[in-house]
């Protein structure tokens, strides 16, 4: 938890998603967290605070994957943060619900990845899920992952359901004029309109496949690693982490015919089998 935009039928706006999620690590300026205390936090969510989210929000995001579980029918549901920014640890992270009424501590797994409890006594007070930091330190996104799955690997029906949940929950990170608040509310945006959908690789980015049987496809280089947006990169949540950046765009995918169980394989810079891999031929 990821940023998107919108390409130029939609008046060129910019999405930025999260995962899924900062400003680039030589404009950043660090601040000092808080992980030993817990802050004290407003009820109220502030929309433009991507460290402080409404309660009421979250558990509306798992809607879609309830109604449209079809697309990652073996996956369960989980969220996930990620830094924004440079000088920012998971070392020490909490996950608490504020509320009037007190707070409920969220377990959080080794990953920083958590579920949401439905807690009806929390959305009725309006309450706001918020982590031991300092503002605009971490990307929020929804996380799903097929059990069996190899661990280099993603399927495309998770990412778009992902990119609804996501939506609803309102884990795009992306600048708020008009028409990209307008854009998050149509129905379906992810699968109908052409937006590119930032998600987070696990580790730094060589090349991404498409693959279904034996049909293969190359991630175009442009959809790596993030646009130049060097005016905007404070307002993005990717930059800070685009060497691991990939872009997808469900709408052109899905009209080329590639289906929801086509795996995206990864290639990371790390790997000691990149530099020898021979070049693959074709893209998406």
């Amino acid at each position: 938890m990821r940023t998107a935009h919108i390409k130029a039928l939609l008046l060129g706006a910019a999405f930025a998603c999260l995962h899924a999620n900062g400003c680039a690590a030589s404009d950043a300026q660090p601040q000092a967290d808080t992980a030993a205390t817990i802050p004290s936090v407003e009820v109220s969510a502030n929309r433009d605070n991507r460290d402080k989210k409404s309660y009421r929000r979250m558990p509306a995001g798992m809607d879609p994957f309830e109604s449209e579980h079809q697309l990652a029918p073996r996956a369960s549901l989980r969220f996930k943060v990620v830094p924004r920014r440079a000088g920012v640890t998971l070392d020490g992270l909490a996950l608490h619900i504020y509320s009037k009424h007190g707070n409920i501590a969220v377990p959080l797994a080794s990953d920083a990845s958590f579920a949401v409890p439905r807690d009806a006594a929390a959305a009725h007070d309006d309450a706001a899920l918020a982590f031991n930091r300092a503002d605009n330190s971490l990307a929020w996104h929804a996380d799903m992952r097929s059990p069996g799955l190899p661990p280099n690997a993603r399927r495309l029906g998770e990412l778009l359901l992902e990119c609804k949940v996501d939506m609803v929950a309102d884990l795009v990170a992306y600048i708020h004029t008009p028409i990209n608040i307008m854009v998050g509310k149509l129905p379906d945006p992810c699968r109908t309109l052409p937006i590119n959908m930032f998600y987070f690789a696990d580790r730094p980015l060589f090349s991404v496949t498409l693959v279904y049987g034996a049909r293969r496809g190359v991630l175009p280089a442009d959809l790596l690693h993030g646009p130049a947006l060097t005016s905007l990169a404070a307002l993005q949540d990717w930059t800070f982490q685009r060497d691991r950046v990939y872009q997808i765009q469900f709408k052109s995918l899905y009209e080329k015919g590639w289906p929801d169980d086509t795996l995206l394989e990864f290639d990371y810079i790390d790997d000691d089998v990149a530099a020898a891999k021979p070049a693959r031929q074709g893209t998406i």
